[in-house]
């Protein structure tokens, strides 16, 4: 769309687009430009579906080379670029770099990711929308192959963000939120503007390598991201130690070094090349979760038999303080108790006498949880579907505790009635398979 002054509506001569095209060149096999003082390229991360276990799309970055041959990165470009104009030609002029060099390598069934530049995106103008659907045009690259990464900022930007949404999807595109992180997410707007995916800030893979309640935590965020419904993606993996942490979560996609780097020349050639790779790393960290799960089972399998055996002594009327008494000598026990088939609780909490030597006065009001009602539990409800079959729930805060635990539950019948007879256990924080 041209104004009637013969401008765009992102401020510049609609003549630019062609300009800035015959400012590229191919070497060797590669487009490339020159921009001030600096030789401007493309390269390209991988994107790997966890599910799929192979390749879905490329990450574009641009990165430049100085005359005395130096490396500078987007970010250091971008940095050094202190006009507002001069930052809006050089967004400008990497996207159709991206674009040049992805449409060369012939790849008709991969995602390009690229973003708009967050200086441009919040400063004087708005987003560069309408370039984009001008280089789509000029270029014939379809827009159900671009996926387009926005800063979820915390700031009051909603307007913009949200009208940019809307265009961009206007266009045929995916929609991506970058660098989406805890400290500065927000949940509200995540749900109300519902991008397609959904960027995780490396911070969280950080911490949760440091920590096993943020690797908790960063499971929880995961799948709350997919209950908004957005589709996840892990970045800047690069390490064996990240890689294998992301990929036992459930995140969708994965990038980063770690999974490789390329030019355009290797792009096509890699889409096959190395998705044998990263089917043998998704079948290493599956063996890993499986013996993960196996040594879990057979751990819970000590509690388990004599939980049975108290279960079964309860059907028999013995009373559940009496039945419960080799469960209680259990390590890492925290209590025993009763539901009826509504899940309101029917019997006082039976402690270790260890537990109860232990107890934080700050939660003596919690420790009486008699007539109290578990219907909301997993573990309530999951007993009940399965009768006679001991669940295991997710681990969770207890709120009888300083502690997080995992219950054990089983439904049976003592006379004509159905009873879920619970215990908890003290769950320890390196587990990651939930």
């Amino acid at each position: 769309m041209v104004t009637p002054d013969g401008n765009t509506p992102g401020g510049l001569k609609a003549t630019d687009l062609n300009m800035l095209d015959r400012q590229i060149v191919q070497r060797d096999g590669v487009y490339q430009a020159d921009f001030q003082s600096w030789r401007v390229g493309t390269f390209f991360q991988r994107i790997y579906s966890t599910t799929h276990q192979r390749g879905v799309g490329f990450e574009a970055f641009c990165r430049a080379i100085e005359e005395d041959g130096t490396t500078r990165s987007a970010s250091s470009i971008f940095s050094n670029i202190h006009d507002q104009d001069d930052v809006v030609q050089m967004d400008r002029m990497r996207l159709l770099l991206h674009f040049k060099n992805f449409m060369a390598a012939e790849i008709e069934d991969r995602w390009l990711m690229t973003n708009l530049h967050p200086r441009v995106m919040l400063g004087v103008k708005d987003p560069d929308v309408q370039f984009l659907a001008e280089v789509l045009e000029h270029t014939g690259f379809p827009p159900h192959q671009l996926v387009i990464a926005l800063r979820e900022h915390a700031g009051n930007f909603e307007t913009v963000l949200t009208r940019t949404m809307a265009q961009l999807k206007e266009l045929g595109c995916l929609v991506l939120f970058d660098d989406f992180r805890a400290e500065s997410a927000n949940l509200d707007r995540l749900w109300r503007l519902s991008p397609d995916i959904v960027k995780l800030d490396h911070s969280l893979i950080d911490n949760a390598l440091k920590s096993g309640r943020a690797k908790r935590m960063l499971f929880k965020l995961v799948s709350l991201i997919h209950a908004s419904g957005g589709l996840v993606l892990m970045e800047k993996i690069e390490t064996e130690q990240e890689a294998h942490l992301v990929m036992r979560l459930e995140a969708d996609f994965v990038q980063g070094r770690y999974f490789g780097s390329l030019d355009q020349r290797a792009v096509r050639r890699s889409a096959v090349d190395w998705d044998g790779a990263f089917r043998n790393l998704a079948s290493q960290c599956e063996r890993e979760v499986f013996k993960e799960v196996h040594n879990h089972n057979r751990e819970m399998g000590q509690y388990t038999n004599e939980f049975m055996e108290c279960a079964w002594a309860v059907g028999d009327e013995v009373p559940l303080e009496e039945a419960a008494q080799k469960l209680l000598r259990m390590k890492g026990l925290e209590r025993v108790y009763l539901l009826d088939h509504k899940g309101l609780q029917v019997s006082q909490n039976i402690f270790p006498e260890e537990r109860l030597k232990r107890v934080d006065p700050r939660y003596k009001p919690l420790l009486d949880s008699y007539g109290a009602t578990w219907t909301r539990r997993i573990s309530f409800h999951s007993a009940v579907q399965n009768p006679g079959v001991v669940q295991i729930s997710p681990p969770y805060r207890s709120n009888t505790s300083l502690n997080i635990c995992t219950t054990l539950s089983v439904a049976l019948r003592k006379g004509s009635h159905v009873y879920v007879l619970c215990c908890d256990v003290q769950w320890s924080e390196d587990k990651i398979f939930w």
